[in-house]
């Protein structure tokens, strides 16, 4: 009787053991990926989808891929107080991918502007 009970109360406390490693093992995927996303977010801030729409990269051990799709008409800028700024604009739609090994992925889109110096600046 005594040995059924201690028995019991171990397979019970390594069920728990075992889901509370599972669960710890959950919670630093996701902490894994969202630092991945900081850095990929930190690294997209540098590029200019214009220039650059697509391309690849590595991030402390994760791929970081790319892809930029016009979703607003490249227009000229606006000057201040009036006018047409030096640069062209438009807006993109970046989708982007993470990547380590087929279990940790992660894919999310970024809107960004995109522009390009098409004239000089004037000395009037």
């Amino acid at each position: 009787m005594a040995l059924a009970l201690v028995a019991s109360v171990g397979m019970t406390l390594l069920s728990w053991l075992n889901n509370s490693l599972l669960g710890l093992r959950r919670a630093q995927a996701v902490s894994d990926i969202q630092a991945a996303r900081r850095n990929a977010l930190a690294y997209l801030e540098t590029l200019n989808p214009m220039v650059t729409p697509q391309g690849e990269a590595e991030l402390g051990g994760w791929r970081l891929r790319w892809q930029a799709r016009e979703v607003e008409p490249t227009r000229d800028g606006v000057d201040h107080p009036i006018g047409i700024s030096l640069y062209l604009m438009g807006l993109y739609d970046t989708r982007v991918w993470l990547e380590r090994g087929p279990d940790a992925t992660d894919e999310f889109v970024l809107r960004q502007v995109g522009y390009r110096q098409v004239r000089q600046p004037s000395l009037d």
